[in-house]
């Protein structure tokens, strides 16, 4: 099983010597409304990223502008400006409605860690309170609540690299990236707030690599994370990211109108805490493809990159007791489908071939944040 580096495994234990100072209560009222009651983190985070002034704003929200800053006798621009520079920050959601605080700590760690505006002004330390905060609170919650409801299917799924399935017949619009992209009509792309959460992770992958498209690409270009690029230079990132070690995820659904991230075990969200989960299977949490990765035995020449190259230790090297030679193996229960194998294969050796039926993505997938 993949293991997290030595400093990550550390790191709370670090924090812990080192102490956590008292907080304004402000935080803890904060940190309760979001759902981190007894979180021993997010206080301590809220209160890097807002002053406790910008932190009584939040807290009179959803009221209007005017009204909280009659109440708290604040002049209105001010008010305007904490609500601004809190929504770059990704503590507040500003609508047609007005404003909000974010519901949740899932919906704040996807908004709070990605806008390279801030990175000096909130520093390192910053940075290692949310890793620690996944790795001893987060990510036990989170895997919990994505496999502990019984909707039929899991939260998200794995869109294989278009490359590896361009070929098969019966591919859906909704497995290829190609046309996933092209049928966009606002594409962003922006920091992963996983890899930027997890700044010393083992991949060594690009910040910028999630692809956010629709609303949740807008909310981030209206607050400065990322850049706006159309579905040909989007595609054309996907194409050029074909080495690199991470695999397409999106929410479990036929319809992409979110994001698609690019994942790798040692800083993703949703792979590091189910694998490091051995009483939940990953699929639980994580939809395998439609397609599942095959050996050409005749091609393979057992080089070993298909194993180096696979997150979930599907692929495997192994003496075949016929011919006495190493080749390559598929272990088609841990195979999720991702197609990285078939793509990098130096021989050709890999490919990828369609086993579940349309019915395996769901029409309509589950309710986020």
């Amino acid at each position: 099983m993949r293991e997290i580096g030595s400093y990550y495994e550390t790191l709370t234990g670090k924090l812990s010597k080192k102490g956590f100072p008292s907080v304004d209560p402000i935080y803890l009222e904060l940190a309760e409304k979001m759902g981190a009651k007894e979180s021993k983190y997010i206080p301590h985070i809220l209160a890097k990223l807002a002053t406790s002034e910008q932190a009584r704003v939040i807290r009179e929200l959803p009221s209007p502008a005017e009204e909280i800053a009659a109440k708290l006798r604040m002049d209105k621009a001010l008010v305007e400006k904490h609500l601004r520079e809190m929504m770059e920050k990704g503590l507040v959601v500003i609508t047609k409605h007005g404003a909000r605080m974010v519901r949740n700590t899932l919906q704040l760690h996807d908004s709070a860690t990605n806008n390279p505006k801030y990175e000096k002004v909130l520093g390192e330390e910053y940075l290692d309170l949310w890793a620690a905060y996944q790795l001893e609170e987060h990510f036990p919650a989170l895997v919990d609540t994505l496999v502990g409801v019984d909707r039929g299917f899991a939260y998200s799924r794995i869109i294989p690299r278009w490359k590896s399935i361009k070929d098969i017949p019966g591919v859906l619009p909704c497995e290829d990236m190609r046309e996933i992209l092209k049928s966009q009509e606002v594409i962003a792309l922006v920091p992963c707030p996983c890899k930027k959460g997890f700044q010393r992770r083992q991949c060594g992958v690009q910040d910028e690599t999630c692809l956010n498209v629709g609303r949740t690409a807008m909310y981030n270009l209206n607050r400065g994370v990322g850049r706006r690029v159309t579905p040909e230079e989007a595609i054309a990132f996907c194409d050029s990211t074909d080495e690199e070690p991470f695999v397409h995820i999106a929410i479990n659904q036929k319809t992409v109108n979110m994001l698609v991230c690019n994942c790798h075990w040692c800083c993703c969200e949703l792979i590091l805490p189910l694998l490091r989960q051995d009483k939940y299977p990953l699929e639980k949490g994580l939809a395998k493809s439609r397609f599942e990765a095959t050996v050409n035995l005749e091609k393979c020449q057992a080089c070993g990159k298909c194993q180096k190259r696979c997150q979930f230790e599907a692929a495997q090297i192994k003496d075949y007791s016929v011919s006495g030679q190493k080749k390559a193996y598929v272990d088609a229960e841990k195979c999720l489908g991702c197609g990285c194998c078939a793509v990098t294969c130096p021989n050709g050796a890999r490919q990828m071939k369609l086993v579940r039926s349309p019915e395996h993505i769901p029409d309509v997938g589950p309710i986020v944040y």
